[in-house]
């Protein structure tokens, strides 16, 4: 492959001498503009309708004056606003879709407050993102945008340029860095790209700025005639290209989001060396083809040249998964039929090994506010235990945990004592150790490591149990959480709070 041998070769001559550290959530969110009436309202329609069914997060961009009156469209678009899942994010895309940066700054806000009344009128949501028609801006439109409360711009990085914070801002720039097609250089036609195309422009994002938003427009998937002609009608040819896209996308482990929610998901550095960016220009004139850039990235990810975090797809996800909470030291009551948290699985002296009360009411960030823990604050319990209460090893613990032959156990070491686990909810994810058993049920081996759903009955079903900081930090409700999660390799734990400190001890059994 000829960009594999171009980067070996530059990296043999010690071309390795500068790298970018940027923030990074290692993931993509997909932004279709031009919503509108009475045009391609189908297709419109159709697709959007695609990122529902594949259950995909997706922010349309609504032109002001061109919607309100098409009640197909505009109906549409408020029934899917109800539904959480997937979410549908509506966004300012101009009032007649025109050049701002022609316009005075008192004139941009002007327009930009018309646009957002025009939506919160029509649909009762009041946009806080800004979709720059033809994305040009000046600073004059940042200038509007903060006077109107907005938090999000997104233009193109070309016209935006780089670098992007992620965290530590109040108002983001997230720029659209791959799209689904584009109006030709002669401006007589519009052309759709293969799949594979897009994705080596998101890859190309993902390694430079730690987040890609795909650009896509209605007539993307319209069939078309010559001369910017379109029929209302879904080109199921194109629709699949986009599921052979989020389907790519999903199967490296990138997660999918609306563009608001990129922020949210910060919990990488990802870095690349400087001498990549020739490679960029190279497949930016053509030079380099899209297969030969993404088998070139994916080369480098392999050998660790870029680092990124991506998430490990090695274990199963276990979804729709309802959560309670629990604590070190928390005391037999009625809540936990009666069993206390003194003790743990493992530890006979759990309490006093983490140091004290991990108090859920009296909390300093993700630690309890009396004491600095000598273990990991993020942690969980898991209804399976590979020890009989005799002390013995489960008969089944050999055939059944997935990495029992990683190595040699003794016999007084557990195979799933400080294990990693990753939790997800909503567009929030946490990381933490394997501390405990439970809830309830301490032998439910085809949950745990395998597709059952939980067998506990107590709780609803309650199959997973968290610490306070996992609650904090996922914002957990009491009784009413339902989360998804799978067991991770701590080679794949991203940076975060849950690396503040490290749990290491094994199993302790007090001296009878």
């Amino acid at each position: 492959m000829k960009t594999i041998l171009v980067l070996l070769f530059l990296v043999s001559l010690g071309a390795i001498h500068e790298a970018y550290a940027v923030q990074s959530c290692q993931c993509v969110a997909f932004r279709m503009d031009d919503i509108q009436d009475y045009w391609l309202d189908d297709v419109q329609i159709g697709t959007i309708s695609e990122f529902q069914h594949k259950d995909v997060n997706l922010t349309v961009g609504i032109i002001g004056n061109y919607f309100g009156h098409d009640q197909k469209i505009v109906g549409f678009v408020s029934n899917s606003l109800k539904d959480d899942s997937p979410k549908l994010v509506v966004a300012n895309h101009g009032w007649n879709h025109e050049h701002f940066e022609t316009f005075s700054r008192d004139e941009q806000s002007a327009l930009i407050h018309n646009i957002n009344q025009k939506i919160l009128d029509t649909l009762g949501i009041l946009p806080n993102i800004f979709i720059a028609p033809y994305n040009t801006i000046n600073n004059d439109t940042i200038i509007s945008l903060l006077e109107n409360n907005m938090t999000y711009l997104s233009a193109n990085d070309t016209q935006d340029r780089p670098p992007y914070k992620l965290s530590d801002v109040s108002f983001f720039r997230l720029p659209s860095t791959a799209k689904i097609g584009d109006v030709s250089k002669d401006g007589t036609a519009w052309t759709s790209y293969d799949h594979d195309v897009t994705y080596a422009q998101v890859l190309e994002s993902l390694v430079k700025y730690g987040f890609a938003v795909v650009l896509l427009h209605p007539q993307d998937y319209a069939n078309k005639h010559p001369g910017l002609v379109y029929d209302n009608v879904i080109n199921q040819t194109q629709i699949h290209e986009l599921d052979l896209l989020i389907s790519e996308i999903q199967n490296d482990g990138y997660k999918l989001v609306s563009l608001d929610d990129i922020p949210k998901n910060v919990h990488y550095d990802t870095k690349y060396p400087k001498w990549l960016d020739k490679d960029f220009e190279w497949f930016a004139r053509g030079e380099i083809t899209d297969s030969e850039m993404i088998h070139a990235i994916k080369y480098l990810q392999s050998t660790k040249t870029i680092q990124v975090g991506i998430v490990s797809t090695k274990y199963p996800l276990h979804e729709n998964i309802r959560a309670t909470y629990f604590w070190i030291g928390e005391s037999a009551d009625s809540d936990n039929q009666y069993i206390s948290n003194l003790s743990s699985a493992w530890d006979e002296d759990w309490m006093h090994h983490y140091g004290g009360v991990d108090d859920p009411k009296n909390r300093d960030n993700y630690m309890p506010s009396a004491f600095t823990p000598k273990e990991n604050p993020f942690y969980f319990a898991l209804p399976y235990n590979d020890f009989n209460d005799d002390g013995t090893r489960r008969a089944d613990a050999y055939d059944t945990v997935y990495w029992a032959g990683e190595k040699q156990w003794s016999d007084s070491e557990s195979m799933l004592k400080n294990r990693w686990m990753e939790i997800t909810k909503g567009d929030k994810t946490a990381y933490a150790q394997w501390e405990d058993t439970g809830p309830f049920v301490y032998d439910d081996s085809d949950y745990v490591f395998g597709d059952a759903q939980p067998s506990n009955d107590v709780n609803h079903n309650a199959g997973l149990d968290v610490s306070p900081a996992v609650k904090d930090y996922l914002s957990l409700l009491h009784g009413k959480n339902i989360v998804s999660w799978r067991f991770v390799d701590f080679s794949d734990v991203p940076d975060g709070p849950w690396k503040n400190i490290i749990t290491t001890s094994q199993v302790f059994h007090f001296e009878h």
